[in-house]
């Protein structure tokens, strides 16, 4: 790794500059009634993937890049999307899309919901920004001052070497494959093994009447899988940064083998309840399913989520170890020196990242939010509207969501937990916002017996994944205690937040944006396991 004294800051690419002076020469156009408000963003993905197995490697490249326009008239929001970047085509597309909006009548009915560009001093008031983001800001900011945002890393990506990325992976493999008869296998027993790196530069431009934003983010992620016929293993680390991001420890190694090997003599688990303690990333994806999904304004807009009303009334859902956030601007995760994987610095309509309680020692608070379905429920704007990628809509999503962390070492919970069952691995999640059912996938148990794991291993009833299923408020109210963020000292957490794992989310089957799932672990009583 790289001396934490050579930490730099991603900067926008000089061709960007050039274009956010040419997209701020648009705003007026857009703004062609005073009671618009406009704005428009741009996004540049450039990604890189190194992988390999034992018998080949190979490089993939992917590069996408466009401008979203948007006119919102009090009652409608219009948006316009290009890739043609020219400046003709910019101008011709404005001068359309200004037309259309002009033609357009309003809905009948609709009740005009006017929105005025947040300024500065509404944007720095609005609740107290991480040190990452505020430090970044002008002291003497305007409305026309580019304000860009970078990421911090130490060891650039972007000078990485493709000949030198496919060796490392190799080497990787090359040290699973001597690792393994240490781990129970022997060399017929490791019958396929891979690992995947994706190297990301990430850049985008927010501009309205308010503000003149950019950020610059660089993302990185690594995958190992091991297999040994329909048994299979999966180590994944990353984060926003440099290469220092994607390191992998030799005892990480040493247990993705020693669970492959144990998972060739699996038990069948009796379907039933049991007592089990969850991982960091496992107490994640409850989070995330449980009122993450539910708790998108978007969601509660439309009737499709019972959080709304169970807001509204504020009764209680979970008890007082029930404690949900939702954070994009995690620029340490657990301690290390590199953002979580769903971080960023402002969302795709402008607004500053700030942490959000969503859950408040079993009650619900106000939910994430968007531009319009704040406006629709009346609630504070939230900097969670994100995009696929340009060409998709704005929905309300999550980004890094976690459990509060307890008080407990991870040794104290083992020893709560007594016979029971710990979980790591995940395989999923699903939830129903309306009915509050909740599903979390796990892919193996491990037993635990007086506190101490035995060395048995359990799979699902029919050989496969195990679920967690039930109704979100039981699952909250069986939560019987969590760990400290650096669950391995007995002393107070230095670590502001949690370790979060890199992961995805969709919406509607679709939609698929970066998410981190981690937080503390996490022990639960007499849940459905099945």
């Amino acid at each position: 790794m790289a001396n934490s004294t050579q930490t730099q800051r991603a900067a926008l690419s000089s061709d960007l500059i050039a274009l956010r002076e040419t997209l701020l020469g648009l705003l007026p156009q857009l703004e062609a009634q005073p009671s618009w408000y406009a704005s428009i963003f741009f996004e540049r993905k450039r990604s890189k993937t190194f992988s390999a197995n034992l018998k080949q490697t190979n490089i993939a490249d992917q590069a996408s890049a466009g401008v979203v326009f948007r006119i919102y008239d009090g009652y409608t929001l219009f948006e316009r999307a290009t890739d043609d970047l020219s400046a003709q085509n910019l101008n011709r597309t404005v001068a359309e899309f200004v037309q259309r909006v002009k033609n357009s009548p309003h809905p009948e009915g609709a009740t005009l919901r006017a929105y005025p560009a947040p300024s500065w001093k509404d944007r720095l008031s609005s609740g107290e920004l991480d040190p990452e983001i505020k430090n970044q800001i002008p002291a003497d900011v305007t409305a026309r001052t580019p304000v860009h945002f970078g990421i911090r890393f130490m060891e650039d990506p972007r000078k990485l070497d493709a000949g030198i990325a496919l060796e490392k992976l190799k080497a990787l493999l090359d040290r699973c494959q001597k690792l393994a008869p240490e781990s129970g296998l022997k060399e017929s027993d490791l019958t396929y093994v891979a690992a995947r790196q994706t190297t990301a530069d990430e850049e985008s431009i927010f501009i309205d009447r308010g503000s003149v934003l950019s950020q610059t983010l660089l993302r990185q992620a690594l995958t190992v899988i091991t297999m040994s016929e329909s048994d299979r293993t999966h180590l994944r680390v990353g984060g926003l940064g440099g290469l220092e991001a994607i390191e992998v420890e030799e005892n990480e190694l040493r247990t993705l083998l020693k669970d492959l090997a144990a998972l060739k003599s699996a038990h069948k688990l009796t379907p039933g309840k049991y007592r089990v303690l969850f991982g960091p990333v496992l107490s994640g994806v409850l989070a995330h399913e449980a009122f993450g999904h539910s708790q998108e304004a978007d969601t509660c807009a439309r009737g499709r989520s019972k959080a709304w009303e169970l807001y509204a009334s504020g009764e209680k859902v979970g008890n007082e170890h029930a404690t949900i956030l939702n954070n994009p601007a995690i620029f340490e995760t657990g301690g290390k020196p590199f953002a979580a994987w769903g971080s960023y610095f402002f969302d795709e309509e402008g607004w500053l990242a700030q942490s959000q309680v969503l859950l408040d020692h079993g009650r619900l608070k106000a939910p994430m939010t968007n531009l319009t379905s704040a406006l629709r429920l009346g609630v504070a704007r939230t900097a969670n509207g994100k995009r696929e990628s340009w060409a998709n809509g704005v929905y309300t999503r999550q980004t890094n969501t976690y459990f509060s962390p307890g008080k407990k070492t991870l040794a104290g919970l083992m020893s709560e937990l007594g016979d029971g069952f710990l979980a790591l691995h995940p395989a999923g999640g699903m939830e129903d916002p309306k009915g509050m059912g909740i599903q979390v996938g796990i892919s193996y148990l491990q037993e635990v017996k007086g506190g101490a794991l035995t060395g048995r291993v359990f799979k699902g009833p029919a050989g496969g994944d195990i679920q967690l299923t039930g109704y979100t408020p039981d699952v909250l109210n069986s939560i019987v205690d969590k760990s400290k963020i650096e669950f391995d000292s007995p002393e107070p957490d230095k670590a502001l937040h949690p370790w979060n794992d890199a992961g995805g989310c969709g919406k509607y089957h679709k939609e698929f944006v970066f998410a981190g799932c981690g937080g503390p672990y996490m022990l639960l009583d007499q849940v459905i396991l099945g």
